[in-house]
């Protein structure tokens, strides 16, 4: 009997293992051009999710962030690209990377292998080889805007927070500002990997892009729910917090 009950445990372990793993890829249409992508990285023990946006245009895919990788495990961003091409029936034109953490980066190597180019600052660039990562081209410059398929797209440095390479994407057509995780979600309540922030200057970084983009419609973080502006005003109230308790 006890030999049996040691057996039934063992054939236990791998449903649990699997009951534990990372949720699978999620999307989410904000219009008929303009899509989040969800994927699933390991913090503090537990699945936690992270944004990036799809952007349909005339003349192919624009994907902001890759999915939540490693370098030795690029599943996330794999299943990103094959719902694209299963849904949209579209090739991925570009990727254009916010920051250099693994959940911004860690599928470069996967979206090289397809033939994707891959855009950030010089900045980003430096700091993903560091990191063991594939570098993004560093060719963005702190504020620029470039069109593809008719679809204007802003990439701006609105100064340090989460990192001091953390840039934002504006699509002034459809009024969507992805904040990547300069702006944390309503549903944060506290700041998150605070590793490689500048907690000095984040609160100024904000409200710059709180003076160039308060009027949009939608604003995604890198994480969590999104929704209006109000996510940047709960963003500073967050520092406000964190700068009260550290005192």
């Amino acid at each position: 009997m006890r030999v049996l009950f040691a057996l039934a445990g063992l054939l236990f372990i791998p449903f649990f293992v699997q009951a534990q793993a990372r949720p699978m890829l999620a999307v989410t249409p904000l219009n008929d051009q303009v899509y989040v992508h969800t994927t699933y990285g390991i913090y503090g023990k537990t699945p936690f999710p992270s944004n990036g946006l799809i952007i349909k245009t005339t003349d192919g895919v624009v994907l902001v962030d890759t999915g939540w990788d490693t370098d030795t495990n690029t599943d996330n961003t794999r299943q990103l690209l094959q719902w694209v091409s299963n849904n949209l029936h579209q090739p991925v034109r570009l990727c254009i990377v916010t920051h250099a953490h693994e959940d911004r980066v860690g599928g470069i190597s996967e979206l090289r292998k397809a033939g994707i180019r891959v855009i950030s600052t010089p900045l980003t660039a430096r700091k993903s080889v560091a990191l063991g990562f594939q570098a993004p081209d560093g060719i963005l410059p702190n504020d620029t805007t470039f069109s593809i398929g008719q679809e204007p797209i802003r990439c701006f440095f609105p100064g340090e927070g989460h990192t001091n390479d953390n840039i934002v994407v504006w699509l002034p057509n459809q009024q969507i500002l992805y904040g990547g995780c300069l702006i944390k979600s309503v549903a944060a309540f506290g700041m998150g990997n605070l590793a490689d922030a500048n907690l000095n200057q984040w609160a100024g970084s904000i409200q710059t892009l709180m003076k160039q983009f308060g009027g949009a419609r939608i604003v995604v973080p890198g994480h969590q729910d999104w929704g209006d502006s109000k996510s940047m005003e709960h963003t500073l109230q967050l520092l406000a917090k964190h700068a009260a308790a550290k005192k």
